[in-house]
């Protein structure tokens, strides 16, 4: 997960740790503490190796469709 994030990073898409399996954020404030600073992502997933990567897709000029079906 560490390499993704990083790759992520590298595109200029500010990531931040989810808990493993779920999309809750790992950190204390969610997406806003989303970042490009790649120290802080490598600390994070040396941390937390297997959290899943949540992308802060407005800060990172993305646009999400989601479709839920019932």
């Amino acid at each position: 997960m560490l390499a993704a994030a990083l790759a992520y990073v590298g595109a200029g898409w500010p990531v931040f740790p989810c808990a493993r399996g779920g999309k809750a954020p790992a950190t204390g404030r969610g997406f806003h503490d989303a970042t490009l600073d790649s120290e802080q992502v490598h600390q994070w997933w040396t941390d937390q190796p297997r959290a899943n990567i949540g992308i802060a897709t407005g800060a990172a000029g993305l646009v999400v469709v989601d479709v839920d079906s019932k």
